[in-house]
């Protein structure tokens, strides 16, 4: 156990500490604001106020954990031996409040000030504190612990840390179950017309044995998807899109009874989520008629949730989330970069900056996706395969959790995504090898 001297426990103070040594040290913390209780005691222990006591091991504390509500801070960088930091203090043991940098970049503070938008209403990469330095590209949150528990260690030679163990469980977006078959006749019409424009003899062939035959739609994966899990024993997360058709959210619909069935046949074997739909981000009637929608199919409560296009508004859509009861949202990332949002890949709760209250649901980092390797980044299939074993091995060295976004199309044998097959398979296959490694 770890005491800290602090001069006022507040909600967001005990929330971040809570995280960082519960979590990522996996010690357990006591706070006290008894100076002679501090003193007296003879085990690990520092001081978190704005000016020291004596020569205890001593981290001079940034206003932000004391205060409520959004305030302007002035951002500077500077770096701890070769590790960028934020929020810098001369009077410390260790050169910047770990606490208060992390609050902000875990408690997204950042996205409760003025910003533009991008084309989607989502908060940009470009807007982040975390572009600067390549911080965007690291679990800056690990690396920050990491250092701070060896700086405790030079302090207290006899104090322990237990390690974390890697975790890995790959996400599949159902935001697209069926190319062909289950669409209207006038949408078969309509992409038939379109085919033949564009002289697409092959697909145009495709779509009238799937729609006319019965012939197995390309991009209906889900057995080779379920064949694999049980293969590789890896952890997996079905999130199903629910909603009517719209210039976004182009799935089939939830009505038809096969697809349905499907559903639930999947749920039985793996965890199940909702995908948001497009226009759901801050509706909440509308995110209830989607959690009720997959419940009635799947007969269990969902718990898990993301949000299609990645399109949440923070504060707005966690609040929903959180007052829906859902427990997990994996939206925690952007469509269009590689890279850590929070500045972490561990899970953490959602911290209400506007009720100044954690609440029950907790954010999943996700970092990659299949889509952003192949259409933001433009990569070949063999380089998408690398970039993804070299940002799960990253997460990995940090004994973090890997999330990565893949799609069921990714499996189709469509001449586009054949050759992609292999970025999911591969995937699985090295993470799958490597975590039963580690244990």
């Amino acid at each position: 156990m770890i005491l800290v001297y602090t001069y006022k426990i507040t909600p967001r103070l005990n929330y971040i500490f809570r995280h960082l040594f519960n979590n990522l040290m996996l010690k357990e913390v006591k706070f006290t604001t008894k100076i002679e209780e501090f003193i007296a005691y003879n085990g690990p222990k520092f001081s978190y106020a704005p000016q020291a006591l004596g020569g205890e091991f001593h981290i001079q504390s940034h206003p932000i954990l004391f205060q409520q509500g959004i305030k302007h801070h002035e951002i500077k960088f500077g770096f701890w031996d070769t590790t960028p930091v934020f929020f810098e203090v001369p009077n410390s043991t260790i050169p910047f409040d770990l606490f208060a940098a992390s609050f902000y970049l875990l408690s997204r503070y950042e996205e409760y000030l003025p910003h533009l938008l991008d084309q989607h209403e989502r908060y940009s990469y470009k807007n982040s504190i975390l572009m600067h330095h390549s911080m965007i590209l690291k679990p800056v949150v690990e690396i920050w612990v990491e250092k701070f528990k060896l700086a405790l260690q030079n302090r207290f030679p006899n104090l322990e840390f237990e390690e974390r163990q890697f975790y890995f469980e790959t996400l599949i977006n159902v935001s697209m179950a069926r190319l062909y078959q289950g669409k209207s006749f006038l949408r078969f019409l309509l992409g038939g017309f379109d085919d033949l424009f564009h002289v697409r003899l092959r697909k145009f062939w495709l779509r009238n044995l799937v729609y006319l035959t019965g012939k197995k739609d390309p991009y209906d994966s889900f057995d080779r998807i379920l064949k694999l899990k049980i293969k590789y024993k890896h952890p997996l997360t079905f999130f199903h899109l629910l909603t009517t058709y719209s210039l976004f959210d182009h799935n089939i619909s939830v009505n038809k009874h096969d697809y349905q069935s499907q559903i639930k046949f999947l749920a039985d074997y793996t965890d199940t989520g909702l995908l948001t739909s497009y226009y759901a981000f801050d509706d909440e009637e509308m995110i209830e008629r989607e959690i009720d929608k997959l419940e009635s199919i799947i007969h269990k409560k969902v718990e898990k949730v993301r949000a299609h296009f990645n399109r949440i508004k923070i504060p707005a859509t966690y609040q929903i989330y959180n007052e829906e009861e859902l427990k997990a949202d994996y939206s925690m990332g952007y469509n269009h970069k590689i890279g850590f949002r929070a500045g972490t890949s561990i899970p953490f709760k959602f911290y209400d900056i506007e009720n100044e209250t954690e609440t029950h649901l907790t954010l999943h980092p996700v970092s990659i996706s299949d889509v952003m390797l192949k259409f933001q980044y433009k990569l070949t299939p063999g380089k998408a395969r690398k970039i993804m074993i070299e940002q799960g091995e990253l997460i990995r060295q940090y004994k973090g959790h890997f999330y990565p976004v893949f799609h069921n199309f990714i499996l189709s044998d469509l001449k586009e995504w054949k050759d992609w097959n292999e970025l999911y398979t591969g995937t699985i296959k090295h993470f799958s090898d490597a975590e039963n490694q580690d244990n």
